[in-house]
């Protein structure tokens, strides 16, 4: 008796195998993922001393800051004697000048120059003499 071999129904494939890459690509982003949170919560830990007094000082540096600029928009003060020129209140200056200006016309705020108006970028080639007769 000979004996032979039937041909298998199942066909071999030539693919290569995806899901392996799959794998290996999901286990490296949560690698990655994992390491970048390592990193971030070891840098948000309490601040250093030296680090909390210069926030410290950099909040009254702000507050002090803003001290002086309210006190110079709501106070009269010489800027130069000299010149007479004076500081006043925001509130007055606006008060001020609000009549001069409804009272003045609207006008650009930079010289319009027509297209035409503009000189060549080259002169102009002289026109030979005219003969005479």
């Amino acid at each position: 008796m000979t004996s032979t071999t039937a041909p298998s129904s199942k066909a071999v494939s030539t693919k290569p195998a995806i899901w392996p890459f799959f794998a290996v690509g999901l286990i490296l982003i949560g690698l990655f993922f994992m390491v970048n949170q390592w990193l971030v919560s070891g840098s948000g830990s309490d601040p250093e001393p030296e680090e909390a007094a210069r926030s410290a000082a950099r909040v009254k540096n702000l507050a002090e800051l803003h001290a002086e600029n309210a006190k110079q928009l709501e106070t009269y003060a010489w800027v130069d004697r000299a010149k007479g020129t004076v500081q006043i209140p925001i509130k007055a200056a606006m008060q001020q000048i609000i009549p001069m200006l409804n009272q003045s016309q609207p006008r650009p705020a930079y010289p319009v120059v027509p297209p035409t108006a503009v000189a060549p970028a080259t002169p102009a080639p002289a026109a030979p003499p005219a003969p005479q007769p």
